[in-house]
């Protein structure tokens, strides 16, 4: 069984969970803290205040007293020993504590821990803290009580404190309610990545389902593409048109085995009836002779066709990169021309010749037989008599060489599969000919092979132009891009 956490869906999920975990953390962190501080800081500025407030109003002189100066420290322990007694209380003081026990209290402590003050709502028990140090300040939290603690320079500790029980039960409720809270945006955010995670990734279950009823056979299936051009449109895209490549190859390959087949047959079935034919009686040695000239025949057309099939499997296979040589297609041409001139007189046709210095690298074995295959093929499929011309010249980066013949054209339904194995535009007069109809599939693999391309151009009023264009020998070129031969129409007497 496949671990969860292999999935791609688990893992962007435990991505997803953890970053959003953190994030909870960290904004419920942050906002635990902000509060706490606010309300620590309104209480610690109560407690000031409160402070403020307790010393003016018992040190502060009585209206239409005059000051002798600030009092003396004996003066402040007696005042404040005094505090609590109704006639002698001042009027601000009186109001300034409170009977309520949540209320802000205050005790001030003499150097020797002796209380010089409590204020009436103060909890039992208090003592004075231990070891304070002199001059300083501080707020502390102590049980459910806010402290600020003032240690003065005469010794005397003055604490100001009020119950925070109902504020830490409230920053509790707080925190509970964070807590809540960010659980469940945390689910609602594994929710959603497991939604988001599954919604993204559901291309690629397509692209799967879809590659496996490929598999099985279903070859016209294609991905649905969503058409927002995303990373996995554009992989479905890319796909599809392998899946278009991949159809097609098969396809072509069910025709080739199919027309393969079919070629074969006919010279097989011509054996096998020839042979059936010699072995039903005596024959005279005339007739015995020929039945095996039939077989002869169709023996040669058989090889004919495997010859022609062999040569292309060593095109698709073979490394032609290391037979390379530098050679010029005008000079290929134009030998060509010569051995094919007995051909050409014995239909009647004039070979023209308008060849200029077209420099490649590549193996002059294949450009020969390349060449051959389409001089060939317009010397024997347009009418009797009709003119040929050769044609070669440099074009930009490319060394191209034309081979045009006068006739009628190739209609244009056939002009995409013209290059396809055993594949005719005219089946009938092919057959008659002695044609398998491999020779342009074999000019077009050698012209691939090369690094090349073969293209056919047909019109019913100029005829058919085969034009190969290879990549233009540049360095270490021996030819002078001079014409060639310009001469008049090829015949032979």
């Amino acid at each position: 069984m496949t671990h969860p956490f292999q999935s791609i869906r688990w893992r962007l999920l435990l991505w997803h969970s953890l970053i959003s975990l953190a994030l909870v953390v960290a904004i419920g962190l942050l906002a635990n803290r902000l509060s706490s501080r606010d309300r620590f800081e309104r209480i610690d500025h109560e407690l000031r205040n409160h402070e403020r407030s307790f010393f003016r109003s018992v040190f502060m002189p009585s209206p239409g007293k005059k000051s002798d100066g600030p009092p003396t420290l004996d003066e402040i322990r007696e005042r404040l020993r005094s505090l609590g007694e109704p006639g002698q209380d001042p009027p601000e003081f009186r109001d300034l504590f409170k009977s309520d026990p949540a209320g802000t209290f205050i005790v001030v402590w003499d150097s020797d821990g002796t209380p010089l003050f409590i204020s009436p709502n103060a909890p039992e028990g208090l003592s004075k803290p231990g070891n304070p140090e002199e001059g300083s300040t501080a707020l502390v939290t102590r049980d459910d009580f806010r402290e600020h603690l003032r240690v003065h320079s005469s010794g005397m500790v003055t604490v100001v404190a009020r119950d925070i029980s109902a504020e830490q039960n409230a920053l509790n409720r707080f925190r509970l309610l964070l807590g809540l809270g960010g659980f469940a945006i945390l689910l609602s955010a594994v929710a959603g990545g497991w939604w988001l995670a599954g919604r993204a990734l559901r291309p690629i279950d397509t692209i799967s389902q879809t590659a496996t009823r490929i598999a099985d056979g279903k070859l016209d299936e294609r991905i649905d593409i969503t058409g927002r051009d995303s990373e996995l449109d554009q992989l479905a895209q890319v796909l599809n048109n392998t899946f278009e490549q991949l159809a097609s190859a098969i396809e072509q390959q069910k025709r080739f085995t199919a027309d393969a087949s079919h070629e074969l047959r006919t010279p097989l079935t011509i054996i096998l009836t020839e042979t059936q034919r010699a072995l039903k009686g005596e024959r005279e040695p005339e007739q015995y002779k020929q039945f095996i000239t039939h077989c002869q025949t169709a023996a040669q057309r058989m090889r004919g066709i495997v010859d022609s099939l062999l040569l292309l499997a060593r095109h698709d296979l073979a490394d032609h990169e290391a037979a390379s040589a530098r050679c010029d297609l005008a000079q290929l041409a134009e030998q060509l021309a010569e051995r094919m001139a007995p051909i050409a007189a014995a239909r009647n046709v004039e070979i023209h010749c308008g060849l200029q210095s077209a420099p490649v690298t590549g193996r002059p074995d294949y450009l020969e037989t390349l060449l051959q295959n389409l001089l060939s093929n317009a010397l024997s499929h347009p009418p009797v008599g009709t003119p040929v011309t050769l044609r070669s010249f440099v074009r930009g980066n490319e060394s191209v060489i034309e081979v045009h013949d006068a006739g009628p054209g190739i209609p244009a339904e056939h002009l995409p599969r013209l290059f396809d194995r055993f594949y005719r535009a005219d089946p009938a007069r092919s057959q008659v000919s002695g044609h398998s109809g491999l020779g342009l599939a074999i000019a077009s693999s050698i012209a691939r092979a090369l690094g090349g391309r073969l293209e056919a151009e047909s019109d019913p009023n100029k005829g058919t132009t085969f034009r190969l264009s290879l990549p233009f020998a540049e360095n270490g070129s021996d030819f002078s891009g001079k014409s060639i031969r310009e001469t008049a129409p090829t015949r032979s007497a």
